[in-house]
């Protein structure tokens, strides 16, 4: 977990480790690759194939069904649409959500929308997930199950996991928790 102050880095430092900013120092490796020296191409590829990402607001497109927004990064890969249905079907009936197959996002509890966005970010087995704020939104009992989904799913597929967080009452699920200020690791634990 990556916890601090608001305007503290947090979203900026994900930001570079999933390879959507670039650092203006230093060097950032993800799984022993810097992806800010691969050409743009070849970074949006291993983006899209290696990393996921759950954002604070869902990102959910409302005119899509949960299956469709959850297969989204596998078509964007190039699988067949039909099958990357079929695969997010699966994942929904996984996360205890079969009875939402056919269900439009604005037809969901925030704990359920948050759901769907994990499947999304989960659905191509990435080997990192980044989590901005995944429980900013919901109730104490609907994070605590959005936490647990997480740590469940990364201990079962081999996940690496990053959140950030100001929710104090999640930081039990962490294995390890830096503290960032002012752009800077100031303290950690774990």
């Amino acid at each position: 977990m990556l916890m601090g102050p608001s305007g503290s880095g947090k979203t900026t430092l994900i930001s570079i480790i999933a390879g959507i900013l670039t650092q203006s120092s230093g060097t950032c490796l993800v799984n022993g690759i810097d992806l800010n020296h691969l050409p743009d191409k070849e970074k949006t590829h291993y983006r899209g194939k290696n990393i996921g990402f759950v954002f604070q607001m869902f990102n959910l497109i409302p005119t899509l069904t949960c299956e469709e927004n959850i297969s989204i990064p596998l078509v964007i890969l190039g699988h067949p649409k039909l099958k990357a249905i079929e695969k997010a079907k699966s994942l929904l009936e996984e996360f205890k959500m079969g009875d939402k197959i056919g269900a439009y996002p604005p037809e969901l509890s925030g704990g359920q929308q948050q759901r769907v966005a994990i499947a999304r970010a989960m659905v191509h087995t990435p080997s990192l997930i980044v989590c901005d704020e995944p429980t900013s939104f919901l109730d104490h009992h609907s994070g605590q199950m959005i936490m647990e989904l997480l740590k469940n799913m990364v201990e079962k597929h081999g996940i690496t996991l990053i959140v950030i967080t100001h929710d104090s009452r999640i930081v039990q699920f962490a294995d390890h928790i830096d503290h960032i200020e002012d752009g800077r690791i100031v303290q950690e634990k774990g």
